[in-house]
């Protein structure tokens, strides 16, 4: 009897350690960071995957809480919850945007993070590149969600919490101040950093840095940065002619293009927002409050942004809207569909 006790006992703890080396198994579906970033080609494809994560939600979730756009009746599909003031913090339709640039900074601090343990014997530049890149992207992203979710651009107005880590924390929000200095001391390191022979626009170049670097003088009211850091940019890349600036907007032209994310068929497309190409509905067309600040027809004319960003269709049938945002249009479906940022502020500080 006893020894059918301990063979019995013996079998259950058998189980018990086959049980527990089963639970030590590693994550069939999951890659550990120690093993994701090996080198610097790994490193490459955590820069490009938090490029991939950056959107247009804000583009057009500024468009349409700002009242620049007007909701026409044709539009009988689309929520209007943005547009009616109808939303509160859990509403995606304004609020998404800070899932959508927490994932482009986790992303980014994951690359910065393991940085240090990759081997890049011969290839210092191409390390000191995909840090910059890094550094860049998550600067930009609390540069955005600044804009769009601080209490003030005051420095005492509440920011966000600027993360460096990776973490699951629940951080306190940080004041304006805070925030600004943090990602102009990544500006700042970022650019010594990034390769003067970086050309690539659809990366984060030297020029870049410093249009980005002017955005967020401008935000902090320090004027004479904004000027000189603006004027840096025009140096580099000199103001489009007429004949191109229309062609900006279909991605016909590279004059003006700072930094342009590359976007792949399927993604999807910067104004989609404002129009629906399947039944062709106008979802959201510019305001007259805005058109009328183009001037008289004739003045609308010879305006070059007018028609660039306006499009006046008066053939469509009645009941439809006559107006179009047009600033979006892009190239051909097609194509790649490029979205263009460009930032210029020295007319806005002279």
């Amino acid at each position: 009897m006893n020894i059918k006790k301990i063979f019995a006992f013996l079998l259950l703890a058998g189980l018990v350690f086959q049980s527990c080396s089963k639970l030590d198994t590693p994550y069939s579906d999951v890659i550990d960071p120690s093993k994701a970033f090996r080198n610097l080609d790994d490193l490459n494809m955590g820069v490009l995957g938090a490029y991939a994560a950056l959107t247009t939600s804000l583009i057009e979730a500024g468009a349409i809480v700002s009242d620049e756009v007007m909701y026409p009746t044709e539009n009988t599909v689309s929520n209007n919850t943005a547009h009616r003031w109808l939303y509160n913090s859990g509403s995606g339709s304004v609020t998404s945007a800070l899932y959508e640039y927490a994932v482009v900074i986790d992303r980014a601090n994951r690359v910065l993070e393991a940085a240090p343990t990759i081997p890049a014997a011969g290839e210092q530049n191409r390390l000191d590149q995909y840090r910059a890149e890094a550094l860049a992207l998550r600067a930009y992203s609390y540069l955005e969600l600044l804009r769009a979710y601080a209490s003030s651009y005051e420095p005492n107005g509440m920011g966000m919490p600027y993360v460096k880590q990776r973490t699951l924390e629940y951080l306190a929000r940080e004041s304006v101040k805070s925030n600004f200095d943090n990602l102009n001391a990544d500006l700042s390191t970022a650019k010594e950093l990034i390769p003067s022979g970086l050309n690539d626009n659809s990366r984060i170049t030297k020029t870049a840095i410093a249009a980005i670097q002017a955005r967020a003088a401008l935000y902090e009211k320090k004027w004479a940065d904004a000027i000189t850091y603006a004027s840096e940019v025009i140096a580099a890349e000199p103001l489009a002619p007429k004949s191109d600036f229309g062609k900006i907007w279909k991605d016909s032209s590279q004059s003006e293009v700072i930094w342009k994310l590359s976007r792949v068929i399927g993604d999807s497309r910067l104004g989609a927002a404002f129009f629906r190409e399947t039944g062709e509905i106008v979802l959201y067309a510019p305001s007259f409050k805005l058109i009328d600040q183009f001037g008289t027809t004739a003045q609308r004319a010879d305006d070059v942004r007018f028609s660039s960003y306006i499009q006046y269709a008066p053939t469509r049938p009645a009941g439809k809207s006559q107006y179009l945002v047009n600033k979006y249009v892009g190239a051909t479906l097609l194509t790649v569909d490029l979205l263009t940022l460009s930032y210029f502020a020295q007319a806005k500080c002279t």
